[in-house]
């Protein structure tokens, strides 16, 4: 179709060449030599006319072409719509299973007597998008890991209403580069990295109720605080990546 439509511009500009010479040649013979001026006037029919077909080819064949565009565009859109169908479905199976997850059904049963049974199912199964990732522990609590899963942040979501969009109401709680950790209904606990002149690891305890944050001087001490704050004597920190992975 391309080396057709270049022979049909070239037709086009040789026959609209040819047809402006034999115009004027047959003005210019007119009225001295009546049987150059009629060659030349028959000249300028042939070139009208192959002129005229010419265009009317390229129209045809650029008309084909721009049906056969939107042919290909209405079945590219048909497919993408399927695609998202497909999609829906698949995140609507995973979420419904997400759901009824062991790590899912644990954290509901930690919830506050006064919310029980109706934190809003987003936040337990939304887990983030491509580089940036969420992980819901006691609601209204999550840890939001940006580019990796190497260390996170803690949010207070109580004001959200819809979890996969931006600025939705979540509020730093002004914990960050949280390493490892471990929770219960009212505590979080775990070690962070803070970096200063040099990177520095702290051991932290956060209370869910005061929103307060109590540093320790190493993981041995914090241990003991938080065996006096009902956590288990066998309770291990956990990195993001296993609490993530464990979804």
């Amino acid at each position: 179709m391309i080396l057709k439509g270049i022979l049909y511009i070239v037709l086009i500009l040789f026959s609209a060449v040819l047809l402006v010479v034999s115009l004027i040649m047959t003005a210019l013979k007119f009225n001295t030599n009546g049987k150059q001026a009629l060659r030349w006037l028959i000249g300028f029919g042939v070139s009208l006319l192959v002129l005229v077909f010419a265009i009317l080819m390229l129209a045809r064949g650029v008309a084909g072409k721009a049906k056969e565009f939107v042919g290909n565009i209405e079945e590219f859109g048909k497919e993408q719509s399927e695609r998202m169908d497909s999609l829906n479905n698949l995140y609507t199976n995973s979420k419904d299973s997400l759901l009824e997850s062991a790590s899912v059904n644990y954290l509901m049963t930690l919830e506050p007597d006064s919310i029980g049974g109706r934190v809003p199912e987003q936040f337990y199964s939304y887990l983030g998008f491509r580089d940036y990732y969420r992980l819901p522990i006691v609601w209204p609590y999550s840890l939001h890991c940006m580019d990796s899963l190497g260390d996170a942040t803690l949010y207070n979501e109580a004001n959200v209403q819809q979890f996969d969009v931006n600025d939705n109401g979540e509020l730093s709680c002004d914990v960050n580069g949280i390493m490892t950790f471990a929770f219960t209904k009212e505590h979080l606990i775990g070690m962070k990295v803070k970096i200063e002149n040099k990177p520095k690891k702290v051991y932290f305890a956060y209370d869910f109720k005061n929103k307060s944050e109590k540093i320790f001087k190493n993981e041995q001490e914090l241990l003991n605080y938080a065996r006096g704050k009902g956590f288990d004597e066998s309770t291990e920190l956990k990195s993001c990546k296993d609490y993530y992975n464990g979804f």
